[in-house]
């Protein structure tokens, strides 16, 4: 098929892309266990930390007698290491069925220890960390802001209570009054945080038809309380999560799918949310909600990685939302648990396995740099080095051009300067067109330094893809897998380097995940051939892995139910996503808005509504979708095309087209791609349309018809 391509602004040789949601990626620094792995085998479950000392619980099941025993070890870091001080509190009991909670919390120079049900709190002086005397009752969760303590208290009701000095120094303790839940003594209090004068109540669910609301309260003198509001479900909301924060001025609520925050002084309504860009993906609650300074912190499913991460959002300015900024993964790719604190820039972390606390380092700044495309449509490729002997030239194929490498001899790399960063993602389109002879390859490279130091992929002709590492001019395989490679055969291949971990997908499937702790440093991007000729098209380098921002199979028991849609469209899903009207305009879309996406899915139109006169029917998806007048939209139509187009306040305007004949009843895999300001259209892997245009900068991914019944299937955003 013949490429159009058309540009709707000055042509770039080097586009850039917006980061919208683009955060980068934190891994552990540091880790440590249990000072005693015999006599405290389980450890790490829960921890706290004011940034200098920590408070990390260790437990003991006895083995013959079922005894329970639980301890607070109190931790302070030395010289950058976490040093083991003395166990603060242990508790001992024979099992009785009841299984007390352990919570800890810790800010400034307060501390409290729950290890018995109910809490105690200490405080740090000349002389270390002292008992104050004081405790409380049972309690699910306790939190400090290094003034006072409140814990969640309460069988019948998300009730809690404030302990604090009073004007007098004594302490004492204020009951305050929570939403009303079923009577259940396995449980006491539910979650809760204060900061400066206020406090917040979780009510992680009600009884019978009581409305779920939040209650914040506020104080006007030590042991003085009042009812300051109780936030609201948000409209087409059913419930909001358990979890609960305050932040400057800030009440923020989990919720499936992000997190709602309202700003204390004005609780009518929500002033926005805090959601990453997978979070539609999950769709469960929010576990943990911390905050230091600025930020805010959740512990969240990666559906990526597999594994539960840390995602930290950013304050948002007097006229913005939350911006999502880091993701703090476990060097060793532990599932971190439900427990983490932070203080200043550091933060600690329990793993789900119960033996290993994790340490972070907050970066002092969340800049991350902004990523490169290259589609060679100017004709030139100024910002790319061959190497000696290598033959890389722009060359036109139809419409298109790409960046062909002639020589069938030895060693080809060419390297695009000027992205020498530790974290990167390189993807192409490679197509191969002649090997030399058996197990000859093409491929990328990430953090290239020189022709001795460098990640590398390689396709091979043999039947394989390898991801290797070369070091100081040795080679080592890192992983491999079976694939059939052949020549004329086109590829979307990407490789990362984030962290410690590389990455491989060919077209658009994860085929290696491989550790590497002997990494490299940073270095550039390049496209390599060994002994072959091949074309390298739309190259797109990132700081960033690719994020899945919504999958969906449509199979049983994966809900549509999160989609939001409009127009005339009569939706269902039973092992597709069918759209049975061809009455009008019909769209469903999904995801966390963000500029640079990929929008792929399987197209069957089914059946279109009688002609009227020229007018087209059609089918294709959405991408950067902000509202029902504002997308772009690629679709396959009757007229036996293929279209590519921008709606911007309601006008049309058609960007690129070709010739497609598309069959009712006949599926087609199609593809949109829209990074910086270059769209790219796929029809069954092969690129059709090009265009170049910045109308639409950020939003969501979806489907489309127009007076078309069609079947949608096998649905996949992400951010590449």
């Amino acid at each position: 098929m013949t490429i159009l391509r058309v540009v709707c602004a000055a042509s770039l040789v080097l586009t850039t892309a917006l980061a919208f949601g683009r955060p980068i990626v934190v891994e552990s620094n540091a880790s440590f266990a249990s000072p005693d792995p015999v006599a405290w085998p389980v450890f790490g479950y829960e921890v706290a930390t004011n940034g200098e000392y920590a408070l990390v619980s260790g437990f003991l099941n006895g083995p013959t007698n079922g005894d329970l025993n639980y301890a607070a070890f109190l931790y302070r870091r030395v010289n950058g290491q976490w040093t083991f001080q003395r166990v603060l509190r242990q508790f001992y009991k024979y099992y009785d069925s009841y299984t007390y909670p352990v919570n800890f919390a810790m800010k400034g120079n307060l501390a409290a220890v729950a290890l018995s049900g109910g809490f105690q709190v200490y405080e740090l002086t000349s002389t270390g960390w002292n008992d104050t005397g004081f405790g409380g009752d049972l309690t699910e969760d306790v939190e400090t802001d290094g003034t006072a303590v409140l814990a969640g208290v309460g069988e019948g009701l998300w009730n809690g209570s404030v302990a604090e000095r009073g004007t007098g120094g004594t302490w004492g303790s204020t009951f305050l009054r929570g939403q009303p839940r079923g009577n259940d003594d396995e449980f006491w209090g539910g979650p809760v945080d204060l900061e400066g004068n206020f406090a917040i109540l979780g009510t992680p669910y009600t009884y019978d038809l009581e409305p779920q609301e939040i209650p914040v309260y506020q104080r006007a003198a030590p042991g003085s309380w009042s009812l300051l509001t109780k936030l609201q479900v948000p409209q087409y909301v059913y419930r909001l999560g358990a979890q609960v924060a305050l932040r400057g001025g800030d009440a923020i609520v989990a919720s499936g799918g992000g997190a709602y925050y309202w700003r204390l002084a004005s609780t009518q309504f929500p002033a926005g949310r805090l959601r990453s860009l997978g979070a539609l993906n999950v769709g469960a609650d929010i576990t943990t909600i911390e905050k230091t300074g600025q930020l805010v912190l959740m512990r969240e499913f990666d559906v990526d990685l597999g594994v539960n991460v840390i995602n930290v959002y950013r304050a948002p300015t007097a006229t913005g939302d939350y911006a999502y900024v880091a993701k703090l993964v476990a060097k060793s790719g532990a599932n971190l648990g439900a427990s983490f604190d932070v203080a200043g820039n550091v933060v600690l972390a329990s793993d789900v396995a119960g033996t290993t606390v994790h340490e972070f380092t907050l970066p002092a700044s969340f800049a991350i740099p902004t990523p490169r495309q290259e589609n060679f449509e100017s004709g030139v490729a100024t910002n790319w080095t061959p190497g000696a002997g290598a033959q890389y030239a722009v060359a036109t194929t139809g419409a298109n051009r790409v960046y062909r490498q002639s020589s069938l001899v030895g060693d080809a790399h060419a390297v695009l300067g000027g992205v020498s960063w530790r974290d990167q993602a390189i993807e192409a389109d490679i197509r191969p067109t002649q090997f030399a002879q058996n197990d000859r390859w093409v491929g990328l490279a990430t953090r290239y330094s020189n022709a001795q130091n460098y990640y590398y992929v390689t396709l091979r002709n043999s039947g394989s893809v390898q991801v290797k590492r070369m070091r100081d001019g040795v080679f080592a395989l890192l992983a491999s897998a079976p694939l059939a490679v052949t020549a004329g055969r086109g590829y979307r291949v990407r490789l990362e380097s984030i962290g410690e971990t590389l990455r491989v997908y060919v077209d658009g499937v994860r085929v290696l995940d491989v550790d590497d702790p002997a990494g490299l440093p940073a270095g550039n991007a390049a496209l390599l051939t060994y002994q072959s000729r091949a074309d390298f098209d739309n190259v797109v380098v990132s700081p960033s892995p690719r994020t899945t921002l919504f999958a969906n199979t449509f199979t049983a028991g994966q809900s549509s139910g999160a989609w939001t849609r409009n127009g005339t469209g009569q939706w269902t899903a039973n092992g597709a996503f069918s759209q049975n009207s061809v009455a009008g305009d019909a769209r469903a879309y999904i995801g966390t808005a963000t500029g640079d996406q990929v929008v792929a899915a399987r197209v069957q139109p089914i059946a279109y509504a009688a002609p009227e006169g020229a007018q087209e029917r059609w089918s294709g998806l959405l991408a950067r979708y902000r509202n029902e007048t504002n997308y772009y939209y690629l679709t396959l139509r009757n007229s036996n095309t293929v279209s590519l187009r921008k709606l911007v306040n309601g006008v049309v305007t058609p960007l690129a087209s070709a010739p497609f004949a598309s069959t009712p009843g006949t599926s087609y895999s199609l593809r949109l791609e829209a990074v910086g300001n270059q769209l790219r259209a796929y029809v069954n892997g092969n690129l059709v349309l090009q265009a170049t245009d910045s109308s639409h900068v950020s939003g969501a991914g979806g489907v489309v018809t127009f007076k078309t019944a069609a079947n949608f299937d096998d649905y996949v955003s992400y951010q590449p």
